[in-house]
């Protein structure tokens, strides 16, 4: 599930090659200009429409199967609650004409609070229930098939999800609810960890847990990849996928680490492990990674990687403090990185 306003869209070209065309055809189209009824865009797999609703306490839950749903609201104030498909019980049959699964569960989920162009993206698996709030809405609601396009050449991809991996004291797994103060004790607490990044340290341990919440829900999908970073069986970071292009085979990491255990070869270990597993067994092509100009041990971490820096962004990155700042950009080649690093 990804939700957020109708001007950052075109941020999410690479999701799914479907998607791709469906957000391109939208970029530009003034939605509110044009009446209710069926929406053309004129692409195959793809088809929307526009429509005013009565909001109200919402009615069934439901699910797709062969269909992304990208619901964007027009009018008004909707609110459409999210679980994984797992979390929700007593699931219809398959409607395989409206491709729709129903259920009337109880189970409130996480609500998504949607003002107007504000949108929201419902991958299979993502179970939700809209038309939630008072009044009435409008708004445009688009079925783009899931099915994926041809591969890109070369090596197809193949997503795994987050699979744990080992190698000596170091181990990337899944993250677990039960993580939650491993997490704020060890990472999420301190602002020598986050002076750099674009988050703020957690002020508690309910903050965390709520963010947790969301990372774990999102393993249901393959495409994610979030590995909690373990040390001796004690957990001391978080490597991830921060962005990722399936068309052209392209990802982007990121990573944190406990200050105690800076400088002493742990994150560029769980580095190379991670860009193992995303060459070798997902398919990734090029895999990059960038840091504020002025943190250069990140860097040092990058070269001794395996990556290759590649330039400067020149005041491409605004920091949580509200300054633009110059970011340098690694990257490592699939062939190459392998090649240099035969196991």
């Amino acid at each position: 599930m990804v939700a957020d306003t109708l001007d950052n869209l075109a941020r999410y070209i690479g999701l799914h090659p479907h998607l791709d065309l469906a957000i391109k055809a939208l970029d530009g189209m003034d939605l509110h200009s044009l009446p209710d009824g069926p929406l053309d865009l004129r692409i195959e797999g793809v088809h929307g429409s526009l429509m005013t609703l009565d909001l109200g306490p919402g009615g069934l839950w439901e699910a797709h199967r062969e269909h992304l749903d990208l619901q964007v609201v027009l009018g008004g104030e909707e609110r459409i609650h999210w679980a994984p498909l797992g979390a929700i019980k007593g699931w219809s049959g398959h409607d395989p004409e409206k491709d729709i699964l129903q259920s009337d569960d109880s189970c409130p989920g996480s609500p998504l609070h949607l003002k107007r162009d504000m949108f929201a993206i419902f991958f299979p698996g993502d179970a939700h229930r809209p038309g939630i709030g008072q009044g009435q809405g409008r708004k445009a609601v688009i079925k783009i098939k899931a099915q994926a396009g041809p591969a890109a050449p070369g090596h197809p991809m193949r997503h795994l999800g987050s699979r744990t991996l080992r190698e000596g004291r170091i181990t990337l797994r899944p993250f677990r609810l039960d993580d939650a103060q491993a997490m704020f004790d060890n990472w999420c607490s301190d602002p020598r960890v986050s002076d750099r990044l674009i988050w703020d340290s957690h002020p508690d341990v309910a903050f965390t847990r709520s963010l947790l919440k969301i990372w774990v829900a999102g393993y249901e999908n393959p495409w994610q990849y979030k590995w909690g970073i373990e040390v001796d069986s004690r957990l001391v970071g978080d490597l991830s996928v921060v962005a990722l292009n399936n068309h052209k085979q392209y990802c982007e990491l990121g990573y944190c680490l406990a200050y105690d255990l800076w400088n002493q070869g742990i994150m560029t270990q769980a580095l190379k492990m991670a860009l193992r597993y995303l060459f070798l067994e997902v398919g990734f092509e090029r895999i990059a990674l960038k840091h504020l100009l002025d943190n250069p041990a990140s860097g040092r971490v990058m070269q001794k990687a395996g990556l290759q820096l590649e330039g400067v962004l020149r005041r491409s990155e605004r920091h949580k403090h509200g300054q633009l700042e110059d970011v340098a950009l690694y990257a490592a080649l699939r062939g190459e990185w392998l090649a240099a690093h035969p196991g």
